[in-house]
């Protein structure tokens, strides 16, 4: 028997559902992410042994390549652990063990998959009769951070394919509800004398209740009536306006779309005591406390850094992107930018590396990636008004010779290709790879390329007339991503395209390169205030509405900044 990785799709009362894509990150969010890389790299001699996990991480999550020298020059410290089959950490035991593991499935999960799978059973090993984690040699009932960090570590494991016992997972599910406050808090050893309720505590226990939800999850169809209700009750909230990073089709190094959690055979005929509905209701009573006693610009013990990571986890593994009705993120990321230092690093509790570390997984949101998608895949849609292959409007990718489908999931086949050859293959007329390569484009600009779009700025210019769509629309974004004010008149001239998705692209590409990422007030839902029932032509009537009034402002937008050579380029 195994037990298949889906993803909960929680919905909670004054909890509103994650967004289904990532949207790009703000620009100041990855101007602090390049920064603290660039810490990093400038202070590798006080990276230690057992920070070295965390740091490749941290490291890879945030862009970085796995080949990059500073990368594997810690990968070789997090091997020195190892002897033919043995693993020991050098400090912090669980921690140190689970974020080698999450490191090494990070940086290459098939060519560690021994040294995962030995770490995997030392995290087995250490795991308590009740289901918990703790220090060697102490006998606190159980404690919450470290068994955060043994579930992470597991989970970790599991999408290197090791075979995890439900046994395992179904302790670490029941200690939680034994040790979960009535109020849905948790505490950092619950059954010892350490037992005050704290936000950094409460993060960690939600989120592991969310690896156990997910990993003992037996199926999609568990699952698909909460998320038909999270769909139903978000339908009128469904955004016309959206931006190429929402690729519905996206596999990243670290997420494949259907990991298997198998029940090793011992376990084979272990029955669970805990289902993951049980779960689910015990997440959304921590969500709840969380909501109650929001913050995120303090933790009352200190290591705020911590804290804000693990709410990252759990809102991710909630699927939730406002708590009590704050944008966690956007809050998150803005105190986050504040307390950087000049270096480009953070301090905190716990020391530099570490703090920076928690700073940037946060910044990068690092675990809503390997979220797999929720819902078993449904018919594709005729396409919809606003809608487009990577607007999640389309359904089915048209090159179904580049995809995989695993476990009813459909995912594309990744293009490991330079950005130059990236371009070559859109602009390629016979190409059958377009979503593939368009995928890959801004995967590639997003982690760290987007220098080499400047010296493709013509080709990319040529490819915004091309007979495609979703190569006009790539075209529209990428050039967005040169900084060079002078590709505006041809991003206002994107506004007139006959396709309304590559208009939307064209408007987007604006709000990035204007620095307005609301353009001018006008409403990024078009047709909200619409019946459900409008008919196509009264939804073409209000974007053309739309249309007339973006152009008019873009232009006046450009007349007052534009250069002294370009003024008369704008379109009529």
């Amino acid at each position: 028997m195994r037990l298949t990785v889906v993803v909960l799709a929680v919905f909670l009362a004054g909890l509103c559902p994650l967004r289904v894509f990532s949207a790009e990150k703000p620009p100041e969010v990855l101007d602090s992410v390049r920064k603290a890389l660039e810490f990093f790299r400038k202070n590798a001699s006080s990276v230690s042994s057992n920070e070295s996990g965390l740091v490749v991480y941290t490291c890879i999550s945030a862009g970085m390549s796995p080949d990059d020298p500073y990368v594997t020059e810690l990968i070789n410290k997090i091997l020195l652990k190892f002897k033919p089959d043995e693993y020991k950490p050098e400090f912090h035991h669980d921690y140190e063990a689970a974020v080698d593991v999450m490191a090494l499935v990070a940086a290459d999960k098939q060519k560690y998959r021994d040294k995962i799978q030995i770490v995997a059973n030392h995290l087995l090993k250490n795991q308590r009769p009740n289901g918990s984690w703790d220090y060697p040699g102490q006998n606190n009932g159980g404690d919450t951070s470290i068994t955060q960090y043994g579930m992470l570590g597991l989970w970790a494991a599991s999408r290197a394919g090791v075979e995890i016992p439900v046994k395992a997972l179904d302790l670490a599910a029941a200690w939680h509800l034994q040790t979960q406050q009535r109020n849905g808090s948790f505490s950092y050893h619950p059954l010892g004398t350490d037992n005050a309720i704290k936000h950094s505590m409460t993060v960690a226990g939600v989120g592991s209740m969310g690896i156990a939800r997910l990993l003992m999850s037996r199926s999609p169809q568990e699952l698909q009536s909460l998320a038909d209700e999270a769909e139903a009750k978000t339908k009128k909230n469904d955004k016309a306006f959206g931006v190429l990073e929402r690729v519905t089709v996206t596999e990243t190094p670290d997420q494949p779309a259907a990991t298997a959690a198998a029940v090793a055979p011992a376990d084979a005929n272990y029955k669970p005591q805990v289902s993951p509905r049980e779960l689910e209701a015990k997440m959304k009573l921590g969500l709840g406390w969380l909501a109650t006693n929001y913050t995120v610009d303090k933790n009352a013990t200190g290591w705020h850094l911590y804290y804000l990571y693990g709410l990252e986890r759990a809102a991710s593994l909630a699927n939730v992107e406002k708590i009590g009705g704050h944008d966690w993120y956007t809050e998150g990321y803005r105190i986050i930018l504040k307390l950087q230092d000049a270096d480009g690093g953070w301090v905190d509790i716990g020391g530099q590396v570490a703090a920076t570390s928690f700073a940037v997984l946060f910044l990068v949101r690092a675990t809503e990636k390997l979220v797999p998608n929720a819902s078993p895949p449904k018919a594709a849609k005729a396409a919809t008004f606003g809608g487009g292959l990577l607007a999640g409007g389309r359904g089915l990718p048209t090159d179904l010779a580049n995809v995989q489908t695993k476990d009813g999931s459909i995912t594309a086949k990744k293009m490991d290709t330079p950005l130059d050859k990236l371009l070559a293959e859109l602009e390629n007329p016979k190409s059958q790879k377009v979503e593939s390569a368009q995928a890959a484009l801004v995967e590639a600009v997003q982690i760290g390329q987007r220098e080499q779009l400047i010296g493709q700025k013509d080709l990319l210019l040529k490819l915004t007339k091309d007979p495609r769509v979703e190569v006009r629309r790539t075209a529209f974004w990428a050039l967005a991503r040169c900084n060079d004010l002078r590709v505006a008149p041809v991003l206002i001239q994107g506004l007139m395209d006959a396709d309304f998705d590559a208009a939307v692209e064209a408007r987007n590409a604006l709000c990035v390169l204007s620095r307005r990422p609301r353009g001018f007030g006008l409403p990024d839902d078009l047709i909200a205030k619409l019946p459900e029932n409008a008919s196509q032509a009264e939804k073409d009537s209000a974007f053309e509405k739309w249309r007339d009034a973006d152009i008019r402002r873009w232009r006046e937008w450009y007349q007052s900044v534009r250069p002294y050579s370009e003024r008369d380029k704008l379109p009529d």
